[in-house]
């Protein structure tokens, strides 16, 4: 982080300077903290200790929607374990490839997700997006599940990113980044 840089809003402007990897964000519309600089996070859970919704589980039709959900919750309230907040949103992960999709941003998101009292109002929301017809469920659906599989995108980031985020994989080989995400929780 550069100098004079901040992760507590200065004057009481209600934003929170995180050029990492966010930019000028409003405090209050996304979260509370940077998990690339802020300081007070802590980790407070273990990941076994809370388990997510699984892969493939759906909301509104979507698979990933309530996992993607549940994390951006338990980021937003301090409550996401350490590997999971440094892979929150990866361009590189599933979530990156789920917001890509969909056209939307970590923040639109997190907004999305602080906005919604359940996963009902959440639903709701995803599916008032232009984004987020039936047909782009479905081809979504379909790519989703091949994500880090040989051939299609997270292919080579499955293989670099396995010996820190799904060590279990390591020795019993997985095809795809959903499957490795079940072995290594489950």
């Amino acid at each position: 982080m550069g100098e004079g840089r901040s992760t507590r809003p200065p004057n009481n402007s209600g934003r929170v300077d995180c050029s990492v990897r966010w930019g000028w964000i409003a405090q209050d519309r996304a979260w509370d903290g940077c998990p690339f600089c802020a300081n007070e996070w802590r980790m407070t859970t273990s990941p076994r200790s809370l388990p997510l919704p699984r892969p493939q589980d759906q909301l509104a039709g979507c698979v990933w929607l309530p996992r993607f959900a549940e994390k951006a919750r338990r980021f937003l309230g301090q409550q996401l374990p350490l590997t999971y907040r440094v892979a929150f949103g990866s361009r590189l992960g599933i979530d990156g490839a789920f917001l890509r999709h969909f056209g939307l941003t970590v923040p639109q998101f997190l907004v999305a997700v602080r906005r919604s009292e359940n996963n009902a109002a959440l639903a709701q929301w995803f599916l008032s997006l232009p984004s987020a017809r039936s047909e782009r469920i479905d081809e979504w659906n379909r790519r989703a599940a091949l994500l880090g599989t040989k051939g299609h995108p997270g292919y080579l980031t499955r293989h670099l990113i396995k010996w820190v985020f799904y060590p279990k994989s390591v020795l019993v080989p997985v095809n795809s980044l959903f499957e490795a995400i079940e072995q290594d929780e489950g």
